[in-house]
């Protein structure tokens, strides 16, 4: 008998059940911080707990050295907190071992501290100075901007790093006279024609424009001991 396939009938042995489709969600792969190249600039991973030891610093002695110990001391209890160990030590407020540095007991003063830092956060940071104008004050935009192009890492390393940089600054002054050693920073405090500026003593200098009106009927003798009067009250010159 020639059996065709339309004849033919699997017994329940051969039977295979169809394959269901399985209704489990796959689960979304999570991109990863990818980077192209190292961060140039140093960074951590909770800039407020940096402005917080900041802030801390001239209010504390100076200890030998700062270590993890002595942030959960002073109440920086997170582990992640220890990540700005690093960058206390590319702005040399901490020596290689945590050591506390001269520039650190610099800082501690109230008014040589935020020079001090400033000096420091400049040089580290030279290149965004070079290529920003005032970066402690520039939009998150223009930061952002400069970082995706002069360092490196992924976004997240990229905002870690903006917010350090932010947190480090609002501690600091830049280009501005040293009070107690009359030192320029640099040219940015200077005056550059009616500007705010300082002179060698640390005090602010003073421009005054003196308008006088003379009459006619008086001598020269009148006129010099006008002046010498003014040279008296406003220079102390006698």
């Amino acid at each position: 008998m020639l059996i065709t396939f339309s004849e033919l009938r699997l017994g329940p042995e051969n039977n295979v059940a169809p394959r269901k489709k399985s209704t489990k969600k796959k689960t979304p792969k999570i991109a990863r911080d990818e980077t192209s190249a190292e961060p140039k600039f140093p960074y951590c991973v909770t800039p407020k707990s940096l402005r917080r030891f900041l802030e801390i610093v001239p209010q504390k002695p100076k200890p030998p050295k700062v270590t993890g110990a002595t942030l959960k001391v002073w109440g920086l209890k997170n582990t992640n907190d220890q990540s700005i160990l690093r960058v206390l030590k590319a702005v040399d407020l901490l020596g290689p071992t945590g050591d506390t540095t001269p520039t650190y007991a610099e800082f501690m003063t109230k008014d040589k501290g935020p020079a001090a830092l400033g000096r420091k956060i400049q040089a580290v940071y030279s290149t965004l100075f070079e290529n920003v104008t005032n970066p402690e004050k520039a939009s998150n935009a223009d930061l952002t901007n400069f970082f995706n192009i002069h360092s490196g890492g992924g976004e997240r390393t990229i905002r870690y790093q903006i917010d350090t940089f932010k947190a480090l600054a609002a501690h600091a002054t830049f280009g501005e006279t040293d009070p107690l050693s009359g030192e320029e920073g640099n040219d940015r405090g200077r005056d550059g024609g009616g500007g705010k500026s300082s002179n060698r003593t640390g005090e602010p200098a003073i421009r005054i424009d003196l308008h006088i009106h003379l009459p006619e009927n008086k001598t020269r003798a009148d006129y010099d001991a006008l002046l010498e009067s003014i040279a008296t009250h406003l220079y102390r010159q006698k």
